[in-house]
This record gives structure tokens, C-alpha cells and sequence, in this order.
């Protein structure tokens, strides 16, 4: 694909100030049908398979664009599609490659699925030619680490809808369009369903005293997100959905289930790829790490508390409801040597004190009366309020500042970047994510970069032990300084490693020698040194766990993206594309790509394309989200179509004017799927009524360049009547290389028509 046609105009779409807008899904029948979610769950790992199912209901072939919420800190190791009995399996392969053997695809008339990453908690896939009324099944595997409770139990977290990001000024964000939302301005009728193995052995003694307030309270797997059942299967419990899955899809699937807390310091899982893997050169590793308990603790040492709280539009109702609770819960914990700041933010920073204040209980009590007083609105201007907040802390204390957000911003790299650059040394940035599809790239980036706790706690949760995890943190010993090493190790990921609270294994990424040998961890716990050794036997290619690898190469990936969002320079785009390849991951600049063997229709046959919209998520509203006021429109089902890159103004023949109406001209949308070479494919859009048969024609550049063109019978969309919602195919050659620019205009035949080509936002 040439560099004109960048990766946002790709699926393209204007996008507005709120990063979305309401669709009607009055009367529609939605291509997607049906969502399922299957996999195994042990030892803080679990391999998932989303599966999606699209029908086309046209009498056309269609191409469906569908954004997928994942967790971003899973690693997305395999794609597929199937169509009937075929099962087509996906690779991954280089951004701009892998949407050129897409385009191809469909200009041949195969049917073909793309998957890109936009974040690493969003992605968007398309699947193109769609047979009329058949039914294609994609497949993502998902390799995601689970997280531990402190309570004593695995948490095993699923996003399942997307909600819209405020995109800032315009160009603030380069993709915009591409991460805008449509939501739908009503009930979706998608079945979701759920079969999730855990393969743990669930402790039978009773539960600990934490577990009354906690949020498992008995010895089967519980979700605080959806009624589940679960049933005893062969050492394992299978856990389902109890209802029909229906109105499942507006917010996190959760569920947990109690496990026995490892009682080592160190545990290690490794695994090697097989050897005709790009990458299996090397062994990787999880080191789960379990500090001991010291035997006295840090108390006595002042805290400098600051807490920013997110009050823009998106927090409205319910989220703010659950934020105040979350923070006021947090300031009762504080003490008279404390000090406190509270800033809240929208448009603009409010703060609660000119300055830090000792944390007395009238202070406490005055704080929380404020909190109380707040009421959301504006936009989400997230980092005037974090300039405030990383400020260097004051001796003999440690600063702790604790943001509390939905994150539903789409500059998260900015935000993360800033924590990256700015935060003081001896602080430490936590967040606490608020809200049914909380945007986990910005609080769990931020998270990694001030080297704290990401935090995440749906509406209908009990915010206690949120708080209490919070706290764990903020005052528990801690494992600091963190460091590994030894013979065995090669390199490890996160590169800056976190505090490890001594109550809640840490996962750290690492990549070793194949023949083993040893690793050294040390760090300080409580003030004093701390070390512990693990031993690392050899591993051989095409052994041991197949996630631990693809975990590593997003870890990795991790740490590059979040160093270029601090502005650090050199070839980290290269190494990223590199890591995807070599571990077969979506990243930024890799993609799966899947693409059937044979035509499943006929590419000279018009087509539909369909967005398909996200579910308004649980608790917000659409004035909330700004997606619904005075400024706003609803917009029907024949908007929702987004195109890009290309506009197309066509002025037909006048031997039929009545076919057009009573103007001359007809104006037309458009965009370029591919440009290579000579060779130049243009979809068109139908609004309205048209009849179409091009002759041959000149494609002529802003510059006033001109060069001849050839129409490609066999990947141009064939004459007829072209009905409104249609997508046509124009497929040319040009006679002699033309300018890398995008072309401006088309002239059909000798002037008789004219195809005027402009870009659009």
C-alpha cells in the first residue's frame, strides 16, 4: 500500500469532540450475531478464545468493521476465520503489508479478515466479501496474565465493549477516526456466552477473615459483572453465564475464584518456541514473585497523598458515584503526620487546598465534604491536572498520587509519556479505574510508568476492598529497588521493574539462555537487603508453556512504546515491528491478516459495508458521553457509514439524465484501498440512485499532472443500476508512473465525465 493512504484512513471516518457518536439500530438487523468466550484458566495464566459470528443479511457481499476492547495486558497469538467448512488461519505480518494482502483479497474476490492494533486495549477488525447469508466465525487467541487478589484470590478480567475517548483539539490525536465510537441509540441482540475452565485447586479450609468484606467470599468462583453458574468437570470447574447472554456485552466480564497464595518467594514458568520460530534462539520466562513478610513494618513513615480525581461528562451518575466512594474511602485512611492534596479535573484543574494540608480529622471530614459538593461535566484536560500533581515530595516522606478516572481519553501516550518523564524520584503514580469499560491503556500505562498499582472496579462493586488493595500498597512493606539477574537472564520486562507489595505476586517478563543457569533477585525489603536465587534448568525448543513466550514479546513491546511516549529516540519503531513478527503478536505495527485460498464471490459485484456499533455501556448516559445535546444529531443507520481518504464527484453521461434526477452531476464518497504502482482501486459509496459504465479515463494530480488510464474489466465493478448503500469497485492503470501525492480528479472518456478526488478528514 503507498505511503499516501495512511493507517487512519484505512477505515476511516470523521470523528467528533465527544470521540464518537449516537447510531440508530432501530429496525436493523446487525451482522453480528453472536460473541463467545472459551478457554482455561491455572496458575495466573489463561488462554482465551473470542469468537465472533457475522451474518450478512443482503443480497450483496459484505464487509463488516467491528472494534474489539482486549485486555492490554494479553498478548493476541493467533487469528482465524471460518466460512462454512473452511477454516482460514491467519499470520501475522508488517502493518502496511498486511493491509495490501487484505485489499487484494477482496479486489479478488476472497473472503479475508484483518486485525489491528489502535491501542493496546482496542482493536479494529474487518472482514470483507461475506457471501450474502453466510456466516463467518472469527477467531482471536489471547494470552492474558490474571491478577492477584490479596484477599487470596485469581482475578480473571475481560473487556466486552468500547466506550468513546475525548480526542482534544482537533489533530490532538492522528487516528481519531479511527478510535471514535458509534453507539448504538438502543438494544443490541447479540448472544454472548461464556465457558471459562479453571484448572486450579481451590483451597478447602475456610476462607479468611479478609474474605467477609472482600469480594470472594466462599469457595467457588464468583463475579461482582453477571449471574454465572459453574459445574465440577474431571479436577476442573467450568464456569458459565446463568442467563441467555443477552445485554451481556456492556461492560467487563468478571470473575474470581480463591486459590492458595504461593508460599515460595520465587516460582518460574518458562517456555521455548519451536525451532523453526524466528525467536527460538532464546528460553522465556514468568517470574512470579512472592516477598516474604518482613518482621516489622515501615509504619511511622509519612505519606504525601495526592488524589486526582476525573470529573469530566463521562463520569456522570454512577461512575462519579463510585469515584467519590473509592477516594473518600482512601482519605479516612490517612493520619495526622500525612499530608493531602485533591485536585479534580475537567476542562480544568480545581483543587480542593492551595496547598498540601495535614491529614487531621478535621481535615479528613472538610475533604470528604468537598468531594461530596463535585458534579461532572466538560471535557477530560487529564494533564494540567498531573502537571500539579508530580511535584517533587518533601524529605522523609513518600509521595503517593493516586488517579482515579475512567481514562476514556484517546491521547493515553501523552498521558502515559508525562508520568514517564516528570514523575520525582521516590514517588510512585497509582491508578484506580472507575466504570463498566474503563480505557486500560491509560490506567494501566500510566500505572507502568509510575511504577505503581492499576486498580479497576466496576459500578455495582463494593469499592471497600478496591480501597483496601489501594492501601496494601500504599502502606504495606514493599519489595523496592527491585533488580534481576544472573547467568541465566538475557534481558526482562517491565525494564522498570515495580514495588512488589507483600501480599501481591508481581509478574516479570523474561527472556534466557536455552542451556538455564541462574537468577539472582534482590531489592530491599523494609530498609534491609533482600535477595532471593532461582535456579533455571535448560529448556528445549518447542517445550514448556506456548503463552509465557508471546507474554514476553508483549512485554517488551510494552516498554518500548512506553519509552517513546517519554520522547526517547532511536529505532524503537523498528524493534516493535521486529518483536511482532519474530513473536507472531499484534502490535501497533503488525497485524494479522487471513485470507481465503479461493473467490468466494464475485468481485464485480457490488457490495455493502457495515460499522458495526458498541453497546452504550452500563451506568453511562449518552449526554454524559456527549453524544446526545443540543449540538448533537441522531444519526440514522445510513450514516454510519465512515469513508476516507478519497471524495468523489462524478458527472454522468447525458444520454440518461433521468436516471439522476434533475441535476447534471452527482456527488459521491470515496476512498483508495490501493495504490501500487500503476495500479489504483477506488471504492465508491452510493447514496443515491446510479447508473454506472465507465469508459476509459485521465487521472490528473493538484499539480496539473496527467496520465492515462486503463479500467480493469476484471476488478471493476460491472455496469448496471447502482442502488443507494452499494459500494462500487473502480479498478484502474496508469499508462506511465504518475506523482507519490494522491491524485486530485478523474476525467471519464473525453470530458463527458468528470471525477473531481479530494481527501477527506
Amino acid at each position: 500500500m503507498s505511503q499516501d493512504l495512511t493507517r487512519a484512513e484505512a477505515v476511516g471516518g470523521e470523528h467528533t469532540s465527544a470521540g464518537g457518536r449516537l447510531v440508530s439500530v432501530d429496525g436493523r438487523m446487525l451482522p453480528l450475531r453472536s460473541v463467545a468466550l472459551r478457554g482455561d484458566a491455572a496458575g495466573g495464566l489463561a488462554r482465551i478464545v473470542l469468537e465472533q459470528r457475522f451474518q450478512n443479511p443482503y443480497p450483496d457481499p459484505l464487509r463488516v468493521t467491528y472494534q474489539v476492547p482486549l485486555p492490554p495486558e494479553a498478548a493476541v497469538s493467533g487469528y482465524a476465520f471460518r466460512i462454512g467448512e473452511r477454516r482460514v488461519v491467519g499470520e501475522v505480518d508488517r502493518l502496511a503489508a498486511a493491509r495490501e494482502r487484505f485489499e487484494q483479497a477482496l479486489a479478488e474476490g476472497r473472503t479475508a479478515g484483518l486485525l489491528e492494533q489502535d491501542r493496546s486495549s482496542l482493536f479494529t477488525q474487518e472482514i470483507g466479501n461475506i457471501p450474502p447469508g453466510a456466516e463467518v466465525a472469527a477467531e482471536l487467541v489471547i494470552d492474558q496474565r490474571l491478577r492477584w487478589l490479596e484477599e487470596g484470590a485469581w482475578e480473571w478480567r475481560f473487556p466486552t465493549v468500547v466506550a468513546p475517548r475525548y480526542p482534544g483539539a482537533e489533530g490532538r490525536v492522528p487516528d481519531a477516526g479511527r478510535v471514535s465510537v458509534d453507539v448504538a441509540d438502543g438494544p443490541m441482540a447479540v448472544a454472548a456466552s461464556l465457558a471459562l475452565t479453571i484448572r486450579d485447586a481451590l483451597p478447602t479450609a475456610a476462607p479468611s477473615p479478609h474474605w467477609a468484606e472482600g469480594r470472594v467470599r466462599g469457595q467457588a468462583p464468583e463475579s461482582p459483572s453477571h449471574a454465572i453458574a459453574t459445574a465440577g468437570a474431571a479436577g476442573a470447574i467450568e464456569v458459565t453465564l446463568a442467563d441467555d447472554g443477552r445485554g451481556a456485552l456492556d461492560r467487563d466480564l468478571v470473575v474470581r475464584w480463591p486459590a492458595a497464595q504461593p508460599d515460595v518467594a520465587a516460582l518460574l514458568d518458562t517456555g521455548r518456541p519451536a525451532e523453526d520460530r524466528a525467536h527460538a534462539d532464546a528460553a522465556y520466562g514468568l517470574l512470579t514473585l512472592t516477598p516474604p513478610r518482613p518482621d516489622e513494618r515501615r509504619g511511622g513513615l509519612p505519606r504525601d497523598l495526592i488524589v486526582l480525581l476525573d470529573m469530566s461528562g463521562s463520569m456522570t451518575g454512577q461512575p462519579l458515584t463510585q469515584a467519590r466512594r473509592v477516594v473518600a474511602r482512601l482519605v479516612e485512611t490517612l493520619g495526622d503526620p500525612d499530608r493531602l492534596e485533591l485536585i479534580a479535573f475537567a476542562d480544568r484543574p480545581t483543587r480542593w487546598k492551595a496547598r498540601p494540608v495535614p491529614a487531621t480529622a478535621a481535615a479528613r471530614q472538610d475533604a470528604i465534604a468537598w468531594l461530596n459538593g463535585l458534579e461532572a461535566g466538560g471535557s477530560t484536560e487529564m494533564g494540567s491536572g498531573l502537571a500539579e500533581a508530580l511535584r517533587p515530595l518533601r524529605p522523609a516522606a513518600q509521595r503517593q498520587v493516586v488517579l482515579v478516572t475512567d481514562g476514556e481519553i484517546g491521547f493515553e501516550s501523552e498521558i502515559v509519556g508525562m508520568v514517564a518523564r516528570d514523575l520525582p524520584p521516590g514517588s510512585r503514580l497509582h491508578t484506580v479505574g472507575v466504570g463498566p469499560a474503563v480505557n486500560r491503556t491509560l490506567t494501566g500505562g500510566a500505572a507502568r510508568a509510575g511504577r505503581g498499582a492499576e486498580i479497576v472496579v466496576g459500578l455495582d462493586e463494593d469499592p471497600l476492598p478496591t480501597v483496601a488493595r489501594l492501601v496494601a500498597r500504599l502502606e504495606a512493606p514493599l519489595l523496592t529497588e527491585l533488580e534481576v539477574s544472573g547467568s541465566a537472564l538475557l534481558d526482562c520486562a517491565p525494564a522498570r521493574l515495580p514495588d512488589v507489595c507483600a501480599a501481591a505476586p508481581v509478574l516479570v517478563a523474561l527472556r534466557l539462555r536455552p542451556a538455564g543457569g541462574a537468577l539472582r533477585i534482590a531489592g530491599r525489603l523494609g530498609g534491609k537487603p533482600w535477595e532471593e536465587q532461582v535456579g533455571v534448568p535448560p529448556v528445549a525448543a518447542g517445550t514448556g508453556n506456548a503463552a509465557v513466550p508471546a507474554l514476553y514479546g508483549r512485554e517488551a513491546v510494552e516498554d518500548l512504546e512506553m519509552g517513546r511516549a517519554a520522547g526517547e529516540t532511536g529505532d524503537l519503531d523498528q524493534r516493535i515491528e521486529r518483536l511482532g513478527l519474530a513473536f507472531q503478536i499484534a502490535t501497533r505495527l503488525t497485524s494479522w491478516v487471513a485470507v481465503s485460498e479461493e473467490a468466494t464471490v464475485d468481485p464485480r459485484q457490488p457490495t455493502r459495508r457495515e460499522r458495526i456499533p458498541q453497546a452504550l455501556p452500563e451506568g453511562l448516559s449518552a449526554e454524559g458521553l456527549g453524544l446526545r445535546g443540543r449540538s448533537m444529531q441522531r444519526l440514522g443507520s445510513s450514516l454510519v457509514l465512515r469513508m476516507a481518504s478519497v471524495a468523489v464527484e462524478t458527472v454522468m453521461s447525458a444520454q440518461r439524465p433521468q436516471r439522476l434526477g434533475p441535476r447534471p452531476a452527482v456527488r459521491l464518497s470515496g476512498r483508495i484501498v490501493l495504490r501500487r504502482g500503476r495500479d489504483l482501486i477506488v471504492e465508491i459509496t452510493l447514496d443515491q440512485l446510479l447508473e454506472w459504465a465507465p469508459p476509459g479515463v485521465q487521472v490528473v494530480w493538484d499539480d496539473g499532472t496527467r496520465r492515462l488510464a486503463t479500467i480493469d474489466a476484471a476488478g471493476t465493478t460491472r455496469h448496471g443500476v447502482i442502488h443507494p448503500g452499494q459500494v462500487i469497485r473502480l479498478a484502474l492503470r496508469l499508462a506511465t508512473d504518475g506523482p507519490v501525492a494522491p491524485p486530485a480528479r478523474i476525467v471519464v472518456g473525453v470530458g463527458a465525465i468528470t471525477i473531481d478526488l479530494h481527501a477527506q478528514s
